[in-house]
């Protein structure tokens, strides 16, 4: 009886001692419940709340449906594992709601893939009847190039032709300025010769006239 008694309390002490190391290590190296509850991942789904006083409270509830995921604990370990549940809930919603979608999504994959030589077929012959369209347009427009260019140097050999026709009009304008200033300075000279000779006909007139009046006068003895 004795030595179950040591037993026993050989193993309340050495339970005690595990209890208390337990305890120690929870407090100094367990979980940070602080840094899970700042993590994105949880900031992203849920709104995390702190009452100050004797004794600080904490809650939680969901950022999109506001909904309360926790009342206020003096726990924070039980509001982030209520929020930790909550998500893993949510995520298994969300698979139990895909799930009957996969078999839909797979059948029509198989079917797509099935039609894709098909489609691949129909799909190089359109390619191959594009190309010779793009041919085609090519040489058309290699043409309408080839007919542009010959219009340029046309277009380009009958600006000269006019350009060197402008130049011969305006020499020829030209000209026709001086011929018109000679014509004038001729027409000018031509006066001047009418008035010369109007003026050396009176002067002959009046020689004349002299002349026949000195012979009025002289009569007989004046010679010519």
């Amino acid at each position: 009886m004795n030595s179950i008694g040591k037993i026993l309390v050989v193993f309340v002490t050495a339970s005690s001692m595990g209890f208390l190391a337990f305890i120690v290590a929870l407090r100094s190296g367990g979980p940070d419940w602080q840094g899970e509850m700042r993590s994105p991942e949880l900031q992203k789904e849920f709104v995390f709340t702190t009452d100050p006083g004797e004794k600080v409270m904490y809650s939680a509830k969901h950022r999109r449906t506001e909904t309360e995921v926790s009342p206020k604990t003096p726990i924070l370990a039980e509001v982030i594992l209520k929020s930790r549940k909550r998500l893993e809930d949510d995520a298994n919603k969300k698979m139990q709601e895909l799930n009957p979608q996969v078999q839909p999504l797979t059948d029509r994959l198989a079917l797509i893939k099935k039609l894709i030589p098909e489609d691949d077929a129909g799909v190089q012959f359109r390619i191959k009847k594009y190309e010779e369209q793009i041919e085609k347009l090519v040489a058309q427009l290699k043409q309408v190039g080839d007919e542009f260019s010959a219009k340029t140097l046309e277009t380009q050999d009958v600006m000269r032709l006019a350009q060197d026709r402008r130049e011969e009009g305006y020499r020829l304008s030209n000209q026709l300025e001086l011929l018109r200033n000679d014509k004038f300075a001729a027409l000018q000279q031509q006066k001047v010769l009418e008035f010369e000779l109007i003026r050396l006909e009176e002067n002959r007139q009046r020689l004349q006239r002299r002349q026949k009046q000195l012979k009025q006068q002289l009569g007989d003895g004046y010679l010519d």
